[in-house]
């Protein structure tokens, strides 16, 4: 099964939230519209034909699959291809499908519906590429299947008496019309806000729809809400002269729930082209932590974890050097003088992390050149640093993988039984410190594995969540690293060769999923990739020879002219 590309994803979930419909069509009146917003979707409208006079019951089942497509969503259309008291029955907004290649064929088998009415049956098969609830989270596609529709006759034409639950809409529409956006809740301890990707179309209900999702809690264990729960949620969220108006019926918040409600609203909603402004209100009483009863839209930035590790590093001959767009310089302090043999090296505000050219030990050192301790290691992988600017060692002793976290200055074993038995070749922590990425086997049988870092109420680690391995379009996975909260890049080969690559935490894939973002890599040996955060993102690739590849904001990639570097990683 193939993960949904972000031009297959993009679509979903807002059709549901919304209970709206969903999709760009084949046929009937289109029309552009103005400007997209700022976020590439199409400007293009479409409203679906009704049913014809005398259509055949394969012609029925074409244009309710049509109907689906309409843009802005709207299910009205395609009500009309169904029976009045399946109309009355179905539940658009309990879910899309979204599909390519659909195929309608007419059974030879005539239907009889529970009550003797005669009808016929309509197979459609379809390659299901992905699936997404009606809280906007995305799951791969189950491939290949066949959706079957009765159809009876009313007043003379036929109509479809059960169509399936929710909508079915194709990729393109999803290519088109959706975006993928993020949704904020807190970690367990209340310190760091954590996103959840989903899936919306872009219109002028996307504000309603990212509240709604918010209201209704992150539906994990790990992380929290201080939103109210949707039941208190007003029904719409009016935008005027760029404010959002987001009302509550009631709640009951302290000071401190007060700033985290808002920091969670902001931050989601600030996604929403053209918004300035938040006004919330609960009950008849503003929020308002920081004064203002309208909150500006880039706020709450004390809570930002995007940008925790900011910066990149790497072996330059013996040397630890930072890297910052095409300028390649040694580090302050003796570590960028002598890197004492280090096979690689993790760089924190404070600290280094190197390790041995035999990877057997990891000299946990200040940058000023005093080596803290000495910790021994078996094949030791590359150090991580997280937004806690903490060391992550992992190993791999007795044939298992072993997590430690360097935690100022003890240095423990983080339990991770599922993930022991595996072998393990890349790891990283996301920037908000709430999930690990690994890479796991080497050649056609590598794949990318994500789980949760579990936490105390005291903000201590206590474990990591067991793996769930990521679909993914490209073959021979590596170096999976984090590019921000909930978008990871690596390494892997596929129609276009070795190419830098880029898929969510939910499966799905962006539309410059194997370009690196902007442009194509040329053919390399690409061993290690690193990002840097921020929306004008630099890329870094090193390949088998130590040559550095650079992609800035714009432009291509191209070959920094210096000595060869190895360790690539990102730091503080």
């Amino acid at each position: 099964m193939r993960p949904m590309t972000m031009r297959r994803i993009a679509a979903v979930l807002g059709v549901v939230v919304l209970a709206g419909c969903a999709s760009i069509p084949t046929s009937g009146p289109v029309r552009e519209v103005g400007e997209a917003g700022g976020l590439g979707q199409s400007t293009v409208r479409y409203t679906p034909a009704l049913p014809t006079e005398g259509a055949s019951p394969t012609d029925v089942v074409r244009g309710y699959l049509d109907a689906m497509l309409a843009y802005p969503a709207s299910t009205r259309t395609a009500a009309a291809f169904l029976t009045p008291r399946a109309a009355e029955d179905w539940k658009p907004q309990s879910g899309v499908t979204v599909y390519d290649g659909p195929r309608v064929a007419l059974q030879n088998d005539a239907a009889r519906r529970a009550d003797g009415v005669e009808g016929e049956s309509v197979a459609v098969t379809i390659d299901e590429v992905g699936r997404v609830r009606s809280d906007g989270r995305y799951a791969a596609g189950r491939g290949g299947r066949a959706v079957t529709y009765r159809l009876v006759q009313v007043d003379g034409e036929w109509r479809i008496d059960d169509p399936q639950r929710g909508l079915l809409v194709t990729a393109t529409f999803f290519a088109d019309y959706y975006r993928p956006f993020q949704v904020y809740f807190f970690d367990r301890p209340a310190e760091r806000l954590t996103s959840v990707p989903v899936h919306l179309p872009v219109d002028d209900r996307l504000a309603a729809a990212l509240v709604a999702i918010l209201a209704r809690g992150p539906g994990d264990d790990r992380l929290r809400s201080f939103v109210p729960p949707e039941s208190e949620l007003r029904p719409t969220v009016p935008v005027r002269d760029g404010v959002a108006d987001v009302g509550f019926l009631s709640g009951e918040l302290s000071d401190t729930d007060e700033e985290r409600l808002s920091a969670q609203v902001v931050w989601t909603l600030r996604q929403v082209p053209a918004l300035t402004g938040v006004r919330i209100t609960v009950g008849r009483e503003s929020v308002a932590p920081t004064g203002p009863v309208v909150q500006p839209i880039d706020g709450w930035g004390e809570y930002d974890t995007s940008g925790a590790r900011h910066r990149v590093h790497a072996l330059r001959g013996d040397r630890v050097v930072e890297i910052v767009g095409d300028e390649l310089a040694p580090i302050a302090g003796p570590w960028g003088r002598d890197a004492g043999g280090a096979a690689s090296v993790g760089v924190s505000d404070q600290d280094v992390a190197l390790v041995s050219a035999r990877r057997d030990q990891v000299r946990l050192a200040a940058r000023d050149g005093a080596v803290r301790r000495t910790v021994g290691a078996v094949d030791a992988l590359p150090p991580t640093v997280d937004a806690d600017d903490d060391f992550w060692l992992v190993d791999r002793p007795r044939g298992e993988t072993r997590v430690r976290l360097v935690d100022g200055a003890q240095v423990r074993t983080v339990a991770a039984p599922r993930l022991a038995d595996l072998d393990v070749r890349a790891f990283d922590v996301s920037p908000d410190g709430a999930r690990y990425v690994a890479t796991v086997g080497a050649g056609r049988d590598a794949r990318i594995v994500v789980g949760g870092i579990e936490r105390s109420a005291k903000d201590r680690v206590l474990r990591l969540a067991a793996p769930t391995a990521l679909h993914l379009d490209a073959k021979s996975a590596r170096s999976a690293v984090w590019s921000d909260p909930v978008r990871i890049a690596f390494i892997g080969t596929g129609r276009t060769g070795v190419q830098v690559h880029t898929v969510l935490i939910d499966g799905s894939s962006p539309a410059d999923a194997g370009t690196g973002g902007r442009a194509a890599l040329p053919g390399v040996d690409a061993r290690r990739v690193v990002t840097s955060s921020g929306d004008d993102a630099d890329s870094y690739v090193t390949t088998a020879d130590g040559d550095l590849w650079y992609l800035g904001p714009s432009g291509s990639w191209r070959l920094l002219d210096d000595a060869p570097v190895r360790s690539l990683g990102a730091g503080r």
